[in-house]
Parts: structure tokens; C-alpha cells; sequence
């Protein structure tokens, strides 16, 4: 049976189309991962991305998407209603299907990694499945 595992980031961009659309093609483009919903929000400048997929092709998205928006978003001007650490909230990763919560601690470890090797982000984890960048990511 498959392994499905489910993102949900939260960028700290809801008024921006164009930063929107890059960064949910970034998760398009991952073969193996579906991109199920966004939900931008203008007065609280946030959207909320959703996506599914097998352990190896979800840590590959989120790690595009990350990328996408650290490149794209600029805090220094941000504003908005909602509380926002960086450029991206919160990458919040959920057993939805044959993989364990420690699974999900594993794909966070990975995606960890790889965001950190690649672009210096820094980490607050708040829960086990749960991984927050910090500063200007």
C-alpha cells in the first residue's frame, strides 16, 4: 500500500498572485505529489498551501516550496494580521495514509536537512510532525 504523507505551509504572502502561483508550481512540478488546496488570505497576508505524497517526493516539494518563497518573499515590508516568524510560517507534515507519526519525524528530519544544507534556514519544532523556519526564511 502506498504512503501518503500531507504538507501544509503556510507562507507569509496572501496578496500576491504572482508569488502565489510560483510557489504552488513548485509543488506541481514533484512528480508523486499532489497539490490539494490554497487558501490565501488578504488581511492576514498568509496562504495556506496543502499537498500530499509519498515520504521522498513530499520532501522534495516543501523543500521547493520553501526555496521559492524564501526567493520571493521580503519580510522587511511585510504586513498583515496574522503572527508570522518568516517568509514561511510553519511546514507542518501529517501521516494520512499507511506511514506513522514517526515517519512524519523522519520526513521532517530530512526536509530539515536539506533546507538547512541548501539555505541556511534555522528551526523551531513545536511538535513532533511539526517544523517552523525561523528568521528571514
Amino acid at each position: 500500500m502506498r504512503k501518503i504523507v500531507e504538507c501544509v505551509p503556510n507562507i507569509s504572502e496572501g496578496r500576491d498572485e504572482k508569488i502565489i502561483n510560483a510557489c504552488a508550481d513548485e509543488v506541481r512540478q514533484v512528480k508523486g505529489v499532489t497539490l490539494l488546496d490554497i487558501d490565501p488570505g488578504k488581511s492576514t497576508n498568509r496562504t495556506v498551501f496543502t499537498f500530499v505524497g509519498d515520504p521522498d517526493s513530499i520532501v522534495e516539494a516543501a523543500f521547493r516550496f520553501a526555496k521559492k518563497a524564501y526567493e520571493l518573499i521580503d519580510m522587511r515590508n511585510h504586513s498583515g494580521e496574522h503572527p508570522r516568524m518568516g517568509a514561511v510560517d510553519v511546514v507542518p507534515f501529517v501521516p494520512v495514509s499507511n506511514v506513522t507519526v514517526e515517519e512524519c519525524v523522519n520526513v521532517r528530519r530530512n526536509s530539515e536537512r536539506e533546507l538547512v544544507k541548501s539555505l541556511e534556514f534555522r528551526f523551531t519544532f513545536t511538535k513532533k510532525h511539526l517544523l517552523i523556519p525561523t528568521g528571514r526564511c
